[in-house]
């Protein structure tokens, strides 16, 4: 067990979860058998990789490998509707308009303008980059400890960030109150294939509550201050509008942008504790 550092354990962890909750539920899903294989093989990979690294392993694959298990269940989680049917959009356009009185992605679309949309939908790539940018820089110096209690953070992130995708299954406003903006958000060149390709990727998932694009932006903003504070006159301008774009391009409501923040907050916590 001394190969096996938190990453390791975490992720193990929590595809024991999935296997649990797989042999629970299997009577309502359609494909539980091909999810148990799914989930199975990544627990072996993982537990692979980690007997790997007292064995000479890349340190490289070692280090980044959690990733990967990230990306696969996100790829599975085509299921939500099976296991939770009901979405919960109306609720959380509910608490919306509780809290502002306004559907706030609708209240922006007067100021939807084909540049905006542009910058906006460059922005949200961030979080495909960002992350990655701290993992790397971090993995580069050979900073270990700072290196694995920002990738713990991140994992904890996304996998509590599934789990709100369980509990509360969301479309998200583009769906809910598609017909009320005013325009679709055109852009000038490369907004309108960014957004046709993360839809391919991505496909429709019921990934809106909380915000994990929000939670996990805002974890490594908070590392890149810690760790790397060179780099947080660029990350930190373009987290904030990230965190915007969320709203903005309609993919979240207000409460899943605030539901990530305080998920970013506990993680970061949860990371202080077991790292």
């Amino acid at each position: 067990m001394g190969a096996w550092k938190a990453a390791d354990l975490l992720t193990a962890a929590y595809l024991l979860g999935l296997v649990a909750l797989l042999l629970l539920s299997r009577d309502r899903l359609k494909h539980p058998a091909r999810l148990l294989v799914t989930y199975l093989v990544l627990l072996a990979l993982q537990a692979a990789i980690a007997v790997g690294r007292g064995l000479g392993l890349s340190p490289f694959i070692a280090a980044f490998f959690p990733i990967v298990p990230v990306l696969a269940i996100y790829a599975s989680l085509g299921f939500i509707p099976e296991l939770n049917p009901r979405d919960r959009d109306p609720a959380l356009r509910r608490l919306d308009r509780a809290v502002f009185g306004v559907d706030p992605s609708v209240w922006m679309d007067r100021y939807a303008r084909p540049w905006i949309t542009e910058a906006m939908q460059l922005a949200y790539l961030a979080y495909y980059v960002l992350p990655f940018v701290l993992l790397g820089t971090l993995y580069r110096r050979g900073e270990e400890q700072a290196f694995d209690r920002s990738l713990v953070a991140l994992l904890f992130s996304h996998y509590l960030a599934f789990i709100g995708y369980m509990l509360v299954p969301a479309l998200g406003p583009r769906f809910l109150l598609a017909g009320q903006y005013r325009t679709g958000l055109p852009g000038l060149l490369i907004a309108g294939p960014i957004r046709a390709l993360l839809d391919a990727l991505e496909g429709i998932r019921r990934d809106v509550f909380p915000s994990g694009h929000t939670s996990a932006i805002l974890v490594t903003a908070f590392y890149a201050a810690r760790f790397t504070p060179e780099l947080v006159p660029w990350i930190l301008p373009i987290a904030g509008l990230m965190v915007l774009s969320t709203v903005y391009l309609r993919y979240h409501y207000v409460v899943d942008v605030l539901g990530g923040a305080l998920l970013a907050a506990v993680c970061v916590l949860l990371a202080r504790l077991i790292q």
